[in-house]
């Protein structure tokens, strides 16, 4: 939970990403520091008809700022878009509030 605390500045409340969870799983992806276990990576997505398509949506991406520069972000985004793709998603949209 820190990890989003401390390095997101989207205006969702954690029970948005609670709720994002629940219901698509298979599109929250972890990195996690293999020296010690701490988490230092996630993204949370969703999927779902808009407009006559079906579309991704990447609603979280966070790494840890000592960790970033390390392909991390890269990863869990491939994999997730990976995944939104096979299950048969159009386009898959990032959207950047700072």
């Amino acid at each position: 939970m820190s990890l989003v605390n401390e390095e997101l500045s989207e205006p969702y409340s954690i029970f948005t990403y609670r709720y994002f969870v629940y219901i698509w799983p298979q599109l929250t992806f972890l990195a996690f520091d293999a020296k010690d276990g701490k988490c230092v990576g996630t993204v949370v997505c969703k999927m779902g008809e808009h407009r006559g398509s079906f579309r991704g949506y990447i609603a979280m991406l966070v790494v840890l700022k000592p960790y970033r520069g390390r392909g991390i972000a890269t990863e869990l985004v491939t994999r997730s878009i990976r995944v939104m793709m096979e299950s048969g998603c159009e386009e898959v949209i990032l959207v950047y509030f700072c």
